[in-house]
């Protein structure tokens, strides 16, 4: 793209010495006005294709954090977690949650932007992994909402992303803890129950707007009654 940039530079260059030589004056304001437009075009395209190199870079890094033993430790232990154990999580083990749940969510902005391919995402890195977490975290994820608003949001449409792809490609899912290795759970079964299915990025978008307008309809009704 460089080599044609610099002909094309040149031969505007031989042109408007042309026009100037023969007092073409309109054509060369014309000229000037075309380079002009030219050159802002080619800076955006440098500042666009300066974005993907870094969101790639970005992307690149990210996987590497989650194939890392540090981040496959952390995995471990919130697989491990039982429903009486949300009662009273030690600090290290909600720094633990905190900490996965970032990547994640790090990743479903990645994929939902197009950054990063949504079949290399699930397969390659960490579609089973966003299944067994989301399983395992619902309930801590919604509660943490109440105190952070929209929180976790792209690692649920992330999730769902993962449940859809693996049904689509009749890929099995299965969860162990360590006292359950005889029979696992099915987590494509598991997670189709209402109160653990992730919603997609359209159906929280959704919900959103809903939780939005009902919240204005009662401050509306609030000050009515006021």
């Amino acid at each position: 793209m460089k080599k044609w940039l610099y002909i094309g530079i040149v031969v505007w260059g031989l042109w408007g010495a042309y026009l100037v030589y023969y007092k073409n004056w309109a054509a060369l304001e014309a000229i000037f006005t075309w380079m002009l437009a030219g050159g802002l075009f080619f800076a955006i395209l440098q500042v666009y294709q300066a974005s993907k190199s870094t969101n790639a870079q970005l992307a690149v890094e990210l996987f590497r954090e989650l194939r890392e033993e540090k981040a496959i430790g952390k995995l471990r232990s919130i697989y491990i977690l039982k429903p009486d154990d949300f009662k009273c999580l030690p600090d290290d083990r909600k720094e633990h949650i905190d900490y996965i749940l970032d990547r994640f969510q790090m990743l479903g902005v990645l994929v939902a932007e197009g950054i990063i391919d949504k079949r290399l995402a699930i397969e390659a890195y960490a579609g089973a992994s966003s299944l067994r977490c989301w399983y395992q975290l619902h309930q801590y994820i919604k509660e943490l909402r109440n105190q952070r608003g929209d929180f976790g949001e792209y690692f649920e449409a992330f999730a769902r992303l993962s449940l859809d792809y693996f049904y689509e490609e009749g890929k099995k899912v299965k969860f162990y803890r360590e006292d359950e290795k005889d029979k696992g759970i099915d987590l494509k079964a598991e997670l189709q129950k209402e109160e653990l299915h992730p919603r997609s990025l359209e159906e929280i978008k959704r919900d959103r707007k809903r939780a939005q307008a009902e919240a204005k309809k009662v401050i509306k009704e609030n000050k009515g009654e006021v």
